[in-house]
């Protein structure tokens, strides 16, 4: 499951942050029609180790550190060393990967560097299918990478390392959830779990929203109770969201716990609007964090949030608790 930690909520008022995704780089050698960085136009970049160390000296000390934005993360060769100088200042650290990059050289170094958890993001094992989302990029190689990789877990001694199939719900990973869920026991994998799309960020005639926007949700519904039962016999947690029923009592606790940071800096409130030309309150190789934490911009923002009036959010899948299954969450436990 998503990592979390039960800490108090609050110091004198004062929001606790729990968690930080900082973004190792946002570039990227997938084109995924559904994914951010595929309809923008910012400079692309990575964060070096100096400024890393930066970012960890600027922030109060977390449970939990995300090494992840909308880049591919193995494509920073410090991807080790930032998870290992995570580690040293006592937080669990996991990361998200394509796996396309995933050499055994590479699968070993991320499992010498401490890392907790990686999730292994794959939407489907159609190959036709790979290759419409994943253009330029051979499924059958990613599988192979992460083949390799639950082997070296299991025969390296690294058994305290999760690893899961990320899948973000459109139709070819729901149509593949069986498939994908037997593959995670063949691997001795430890969960799979399904993220909605967030499309907020696409315009509303865009193909890609139109094809995963389906507002009938009898066959996701079969689909994941169908997957549901083979996972329970296989031994494989498996975690959908209940996408098609809102919880209106629901309000999401990023802005109060969580941040990120991206590669150059900017410090937004979730991982789900890492845009800081959208919005964002301040950067940190600028602005002190905690005067950023503070700020009354950031104060007003979550109020907002909490009265359910931030245009921003309105159509954020996690408005309702509709984004990842409560247990996947990583606020969940922090619910008013």
């Amino acid at each position: 499951m998503i990592e979390r930690e039960t800490l108090q909520a609050s110091v004198n008022g004062r929001p606790v942050l729990r968690r930080v995704q900082i973004e190792p780089t946002n570039r990227c050698n997938f084109t995924c029609g559904y994914c951010r960085r595929a309809h923008w136009s910012r400079p692309e970049g990575d964060m070096d180790l100096e400024r890393f160390q930066e970012v960890l000296s600027y922030l109060p000390e977390v449970p939990y550190i995300h090494l992840q934005g909308v880049g591919e993360p193995l494509l920073n060769k410090d991807l080790p060393a930032m998870i290992r100088r995570s580690r040293l200042r006592g937080a669990r650290v996991g990361t998200t990967t394509n796996a396309s990059m995933l050499s055994k050289k590479k699968a070993k170094a991320l499992l010498d560097s401490g890392v907790n958890r990686i999730n292994l993001s794959v939407d489907t094992l159609e190959a036709a299918d790979f290759s419409r989302l994943r253009p330029g990029v051979s499924m059958e190689k990613v599988l192979a990478n992460i083949s390799a990789l639950a082997e070296l877990r299991h025969s390296g001694g690294y058994e305290d390392v999760g690893l899961t199939f990320a899948l973000v719900a459109v139709p070819s990973a729901i149509e593949s959830l069986c498939s994908i869920i037997t593959l995670a026991a063949e691997l001795g994998l430890d969960e799979v779990y399904l993220q909605n799309l967030n499309g907020s960020f696409l315009p509303t005639d865009d193909p890609v929203k139109e094809s995963y926007g389906d507002s009938d949700y009898t066959y996701y519904n079969e689909a994941t109770q169908s997957a549901q039962v083979l996972a329970s016999r296989l031994g494989i947690r498996f975690l959908p969201p209940a996408m098609d029923v809102p919880d209106y009592s629901w309000r999401c606790r990023w802005p109060l716990h969580g941040c990120n940071v991206t590669w150059d800096g900017f410090v937004s409130p979730c991982c789900l609007q890492p845009d800081p030309d959208v919005l964002h309150f301040g950067n940190l190789f600028e602005t002190d964090f905690e005067k950023i934490w503070s700020s009354p911009a950031y104060h007003h923002f979550r109020a907002r949030v909490e009265a359910d009036c931030e245009p921003l959010c309105a159509k954020c899948p996690d408005r309702y608790g509709q984004m990842w299954h409560p247990t996947a969450n990583p606020f969940a436990e922090l619910q008013p």
